[in-house]
């Protein structure tokens, strides 16, 4: 190994990584966290790799309002390397639709299908029926402030559901390793992170953290790893996704 961490017969770099990433936000396929079509509910990044191949995906979970109620609910996978079937970013197959209707009543309001529907009690989130909360103290008491007095819109439900629902948000193993090598081990999970603000420009080579998950996926040494700025992931600090 040199003095970079590289080994010579390795057959990618940081530099590597960086540049694919970069490509990817200039073609505007890399998560925008206040992308303005989709609300931004919750996200997670996973990295994987060994001395031949490398694979990051970013998850972006949201509503976006163009697709409407339960087709507007989706994770996003933005998945990257040296060793996938698909072209770097993310394209249709990669959107992962989470919730559906119960037997009971409509979810959301049949005209515009951006709110909830106060008649209906549960909703089907992944294969499991799960109960809808109407008390407008719970969104507020988890920093969730409703923008109309007499409804709850779908982003403002979805926010809702996390943490407790968040592990049925993500993707599961098997959706992920649709996409990546079966053997391809994983190095760096995060849910929380800094992420560049693509809409002012901040491109991923420039920002301090992804430099360091470039570190770590060239060298598979995690302590390269050491946050430098706070976390900015939470869909607070994007108040303007999904306002277009």
């Amino acid at each position: 190994m040199n003095i970079f961490g590289k080994k010579k017969n390795q057959e990618y770099s940081t530099k590597d990584i960086l540049r694919q990433l970069d490509k990817c936000a200039d073609d505007f396929t890399f998560p925008m966290l206040d992308n303005g079509y989709v609300y931004p509910v919750t996200s997670k990044l996973t990295a994987y790799r060994d001395e031949k191949r490398w694979a990051l995906i970013i998850e972006v979970i949201g509503f976006s309002y163009r697709g409407g109620g339960h087709n507007g609910i989706n994770n996003c996978l933005h998945i990257f390397g040296n060793c996938i079937d698909t072209e770097p970013g993310t394209d249709n197959d990669n959107f992962l639709y989470l919730t559906n209707n119960s037997e009971d009543f409509k979810t959301f309001d049949e005209e515009y299908e951006e709110s909830l529907n106060p008649k209906a009690k549960t909703m089907i989130l992944r294969d499991k029926e799960i109960a809808i909360n109407h008390n407008r103290e719970f969104y507020l008491n988890k920093g969730i402030e409703l923008e109309e007095d007499d409804k709850i819109f779908v982003w403002e439900f979805l926010r809702g559901l996390v943490p407790e629902y968040k592990d049925d948000l993500i993707a599961t193993e098997s959706e992920i390793r649709e996409r990546i090598p079966t053997d391809l081990p994983k190095i760096l999970e995060l849910l929380e992170w800094n992420h560049p603000d693509c809409a002012n420009s901040e491109i991923p080579s420039k920002n301090k953290t992804f430099k360091q998950i470039a570190k770590v996926l060239e060298t598979g040494q995690t302590e390269y790893y050491k946050p430098l700025e706070k976390p900015n992931n939470h869909w607070k600090n994007w108040p303007d996704g999904g306002t277009l």
